[in-house]
């Protein structure tokens, strides 16, 4: 037993002075290439130099804000909706669309990404929309220039002011492709700093200062009057239909003003007391649309007190400001990165053919 122990530990001990032998060996044949190692180190730095030198700053553009929502009082206004036929008076607008990371889910959506987009602003002094911003600041353009196959690509613009409805096949197809491009990037990211916390943070990442900032606050904007529109569609709907029976009311309440008076002219001899009748039907009729009208009035503006209360607020706690802040490959690390990869890189070949060579040998 003691003597296949003594085995063990001397084959232990060849294998180790065996692997010093080749680390040694490594080192020499390592050591003689000094100066191939040291070229291609010079390389990859003079590479990573050239490379800091052609690589365009990012910039980020950062939003943060607060949404806070009100609820609707109900109040004795369920017993208008049921008076004048008018639905869903009670429960407002949307109120779960949007509630929770649904919110987040929505600034990130196609409808939202492509409306801002196609939403013209001042471009270094330039009116135009974004998309066509995107294109100049991304040099989308040449590339199209170059597709023969498709040739209204090459002359392809979006005018400000064309409804989303009216995009070519063409154009539809280019906004895609760029919301694709925007969310895959990873360019835009929309978070919750916390998630305890109603503080949510927008950020976007361009080779464009002024359309990182551009993109990052029209964005914000198209998709908070969206969450608005549709959390108060039903107010509206209310608040128009009411309007419509207040306007009703108003006509027959004119109306009967209109006979009555009539009336009174026509039948001035008192001794006639019966052809008076019509005249006071008509002063009655009139009383009583007064009192319906101011009403209705009355409750128009309890509805349209709702449809305030009903109303999100967006609450923009941090807004992007120049300077953004600038992202860019520095020259001491990118000749460094260079370096060291180059070195690594001919010093693995090196080795490997060595290896290679020793083992043709065997």
């Amino acid at each position: 037993m003691s003597e296949q122990i003594k085995v063990a530990q001397q084959d232990d001990e060849i294998s180790l002075k065996e692997l010093m032998q080749k680390a040694r060996e490594w080192w020499q044949y390592l050591l003689s290439k000094w100066l191939i190692i040291l070229i291609f180190g010079l390389g990859g730095a003079a590479i990573g130099l050239v490379v800091s030198l052609l690589t365009k700053p990012k910039y980020t553009a950062h939003l943060s804000f607060a949404l806070v929502e009100k609820s609707a009082g109900g109040g004795g206004l369920a017993d208008l909706a049921s008076s004048f036929g008018i639905s869903g008076l009670m429960g407002g607008g949307s109120s779960g669309t949007f509630s929770g990371d649904n919110l987040l889910e929505i600034i990130q959506s196609r409808h939202s990404v492509e409306q801002t987009l196609l939403s013209p602003v001042d471009y270094y002094g330039k009116k135009q929309n974004l998309v066509d911003v995107y294109a100049q600041v991304n040099e989308l353009r040449e590339d199209w220039k170059e597709q023969t196959k498709n040739k209204e690509l090459q002359t392809l613009t979006f005018p400000i002011g064309q409804k989303r409805e009216t995009l070519t096949r063409t154009q539809d197809s280019v906004l895609y492709s760029i919301y694709s491009a925007i969310v895959k990037s990873n360019a835009l990211t929309v978070a919750r700093k916390d998630k305890k916390l109603s503080l949510v943070n927008l950020d976007f990442v361009s080779k464009d200062e002024l359309f990182a900032k551009l993109f990052v606050e029209t964005l914000m904007k198209e998709t908070y009057q969206f969450y608005s529109d549709t959390r108060t569609a039903q107010s509206r709907a209310n608040i128009k239909m009411m309007e419509a029976k207040a306007d009703s009311v108003k006509r027959l309440y004119e109306s009967s003003l209109y006979k009555g008076a009539s009336f009174s002219q026509v039948n001035i001899n008192p001794a006639l007391q019966v052809a008076a009748v019509p005249g006071l039907k008509q002063q009655n009729n009139a009383q009583l649309y007064a009192t319906i009208y101011t009403e209705v009035l009355k409750n128009l503006e309890s509805l349209k007190l709702d449809m305030a209360r009903e109303t999100p607020i967006v609450q923009i706690v941090d807004t992007p400001r120049f300077p953004l802040e600038k992202e860019k490959l520095g020259k001491v690390k990118a000749v460094a990165t260079g370096g060291i990869l180059g070195g690594f890189l001919i010093v693995f070949y090196l080795l490997g053919a060595l290896f290679l060579k020793n083992a043709m040998k065997d």
